[in-house]
C-alpha cells in the first residue's frame, strides 16, 4: 500500500479504526498518512493487535472471521485511494546516480534508512564516527552482538561485535568492517526480531497476564494452617513468600517490568497476596506494623503502546518547553531517538504505586534488624553494613541515604546462597529505581515538569569464606546495555556512602 494515502479525517470516522492512533503515524503532520515511512508505522501499529510472535507478518484470520488486524486491514484499504499514479514514469530521470561510489538497498530497519538512506558509500571501520556508526551499533545490540552503549564511536567493541556477527553469519568475511553486504546482512537480521516480552506479545490486559500465576508456571502455594490463624507473621507465609520472590523475580524479568525501587517491592508483595488467595482461600491483608501501613491504591500500568506520559514524552516536552533531555548517561538514547524516533524507553511494562513513598512502607514493614552504628563499614567498601547472618529470601533492605530518620530507597532480597559453614557467599537482589531525566543533578526531585524514566535490575554480589565483598555485577536490567549503563552494586544496595547514612533489615507483617 505504499503507493496509496489515507486521511486520517476520513479514518476517524470508522468505526473499525477507532483503536489506532492515526495521528501519531503521521510524519508531516498534513493530515495524510503516505510513503514508505508512514506505512511502516502504520504496520507497527495494526501488528500491536496481531499475536501471531513475528513482527512481519499478520494473521488476517479468514474472510467469515477475521482477525483484529484483518478488521483494521480490510477498513485501511476500503478507504486508501492511489497516489500520483503514472507520474515520474520517464526513463533516465535521475537515473546514473550513484555510479561506481555504492550499492542501493532499500532497508527496513528505520535507523539504518535514516543513517544510510538507499547506498552505502566504501565500508565503516574502526575510527569511524557519527550517525552511521550509531546504526550499525544499535543493530548489533538488538542482535545480542554488542554489550555497550551506542556512542557513535567505531572502537574496539564495535569491532569486536561485528565480528561476533560476522562469525554466524556463513556468507560474510570476518573482517570486523561493515560493508555493503554486512550492512545488508544486518537489516535483514534486525528487521527479524520482535524484542516485545510474553505480556506484550499476548495482546492480554497486563495485569491480568501477570496475574495468571498457573499459565506463569508459578508453583502452588502451600502453608500449614493447623493450630493457628494464618497472617504475614505466620512462618509458613514468611517461607511461601521467599520462594515466591525467587520464582516470580524470573517471571517480572522475562516481562521486563519496570517500577521504582517502592513499587517493585509492592508489586512483589500484592501479587503473592493474590497467588496465596487464589491457591490457599485465605485473604492477607496489606502489611501493617505498629509504625504505618500500606493505603489501598489502583495500580497505574503503562506499556510503549499506552505510555501515559512516561519517557517518550521527552520529545514532545521539547518542542513545547525547550527542556532538554540532558541527563549523563542518556546520550546513546538521544543518539538512537535521533534514527528511529519510536524508540522509548519502555521496554515492557511500567508499574507505579501511586502517592505513597518509600518511607511509608518501610514503616509498614516489620524490622528484623534495626541500624546499628556498629554496622558501619567506616569506608571499607568490602564490607556490607547489614546482618547477613539474618538475611533471608524475601527480606527487604532500607536505605536512610542522609540519617533523618526517612528511608529512601528499598531493595528486595531474592537469592541467599550459603557454604557448608553456614557462610553467605553471593546475594542476588533486585532492584527498582528511576531518573528524572529532565536534568543532571545527582538526586532526583519528582515535581510537574519531571519525565521519570523507571527501571529495575538485579545485582548479584560474590563473598569470600569471611563474608567479604569479592564483587558484585548487574546480571539483569530492564533496559538494554546498548542504550544505558546498567547503575546498581554492592555499593549501592548493601551499604550507604554518604555521612549519616544507615540501613535497617525489614519482612512484610
Amino acid at each position: 500500500m505504499s503507493d496509496k494515502s489515507i486521511s486520517i479525517a476520513q479514518a476517524s470516522n470508522n468505526a473499525r479504526l477507532q483503536a489506532l492512533d492515526l495521528a501519531r503515524i503521521d510524519s508531516n503532520r498534513d493530515g495524510i498518512i503516505s510513503g514508505v515511512d508512514d506505512f511502516k508505522k502504520l504496520f507497527k501499529a495494526v501488528d500491536y493487535f496481531d499475536h501471531n510472535g513475528n513482527a512481519n507478518s499478520l494473521n488476517l484470520g479468514s474472510q467469515q472471521h477475521p482477525s483484529k488486524p484483518g478488521i483494521l486491514i480490510t477498513a485501511l484499504r476500503e478507504i486508501a485511494t492511489s497516489t500520483g499514479t503514472g507520474t515520474g514514469t520517464g526513463t533516465g530521470t535521475g537515473t546514473g546516480t550513484g555510479t561506481g561510489t555504492g550499492t542501493s538497498n532499500v532497508f527496513k530497519d528505520n535507523a539504518i534508512r535514516n543513517a544510510f538512506g538507499h547506498t552505502i558509500n566504501g565500508d565503516i571501520k574502526r575510527g569511524d564516527r557519527g550517525s552511521k556508526v550509531v546504526a550499525i551499533q544499535y543493530a548489533l545490540g538488538r542482535l545480542g552482538h554488542l554489550e555497550y552503549v551506542c556512542d557513535g564511536d567505531f572502537g574496539g567493541k564495535t569491532v569486536a561485535a561485528v565480528q561476533s556477527f560476522q562469525h554466524v553469519i556463513p556468507a560474510l568475511a570476518v573482517t570486523g568492517r561493515v560493508n555493503s553486504d554486512t550492512l545488508v546482512a544486518l537489516d535483514k537480521e534486525v528487521s527479524k526480531l520482535d524484542l516485545r516480552p510474553p505480556v506484550i506479545k499476548s495482546g492480554q490486559d497486563p495485569m491480568s497476564f501477570l496475574s495468571n500465576f498457573q499459565q506463569l508456571g508459578l508453583p502452588r502455594i502451600t502453608v500449614d494452617i493447623r493450630g493457628e490463624n494464618v497472617s504475614w507473621d505466620s512462618p509458613d507465609v514468611q517461607e511461601a513468600y521467599g520462594l515466591f520472590v525467587q520464582h516470580y523475580w524470573e517471571v517480572m524479568k522475562e516481562n521486563r517490568i519496570e517500577a521504582d525501587c517502592k513499587a517493585l517491592a509492592l508489586f512483589f508483595m500484592d501479587q503473592f497476596r493474590k497467588q496465596f488467595e487464589e491457591d490457599t482461600f485465605i485473604r492477607l491483608p496489606l502489611p501493617r506494623s505498629s509504625q504505618g501501613s500500606i493505603p489501598s491504591r489502583r495500580w497505574m500500568v503503562a506499556t510503549r503502546n499506552d505510555p501515559k506520559g512516561l519517557f517518550r514524552r521527552v520529545a514532545e516536552l521539547f518542542f513545547k518547553t525547550r527542556i532538554r533531555v540532558n541527563r549523563p548517561g542518556y546520550g546513546a538514547l538521544k543518539n538512537i531517538q535521533k534514527l528511529d524516533p519510536e524508540h522509548a524507553m519502555i521496554y515492557g511494562v511500567n508499574m507505579k504505586y501511586p502517592r505513597v513513598s518509600a518511607h511509608q512502607i518501610s514503616r509498614a514493614a516489620t524490622v528484623i534488624s534495626p541500624w546499628k552504628n556498629s554496622q558501619s563499614n567506616h569506608g571499607n567498601l568490602r564490607k556490607v553494613e547489614v546482618p547477613l547472618h539474618k538475611l533471608k529470601a524475601g527480606n527487604l533492605i532500607f536505605i536512610d541515604h542522609t540519617g533523618d530518620g526517612r528511608y529512601d530507597h528499598t531493595v528486595n532480597v531474592v537469592k541467599i546462597k550459603k557454604d557448608s559453614a553456614n557462610k553467605v557467599r553471593q546475594l542476588t537482589l533486585a532492584v527498582g529505581s528511576y531518573d528524572d531525566v529532565r536534568d543532571s543533578l545527582a538526586s532526583t526531585i519528582v515535581n510537574s515538569l519531571s519525565i521519570l524514566n523507571q527501571y529495575s535490575e538485579e545485582v548479584v554480589v560474590d563473598f569470600d569464606a569471611n563474608e567479604n565483598i569479592i564483587q558484585s555485577e548487574v546480571t539483569y536490567s530492564s533496559e538494554p546495555s546498548y542504550v544505558v549503563k546498567t547503575r546498581y552494586s554492592a555499593s549501592t544496595t548493601l551499604m550507604e556512602r554518604r555521612r549519616g547514612g544507615k540501613l535497617k533489615v525489614s519482612r512484610w507483617g
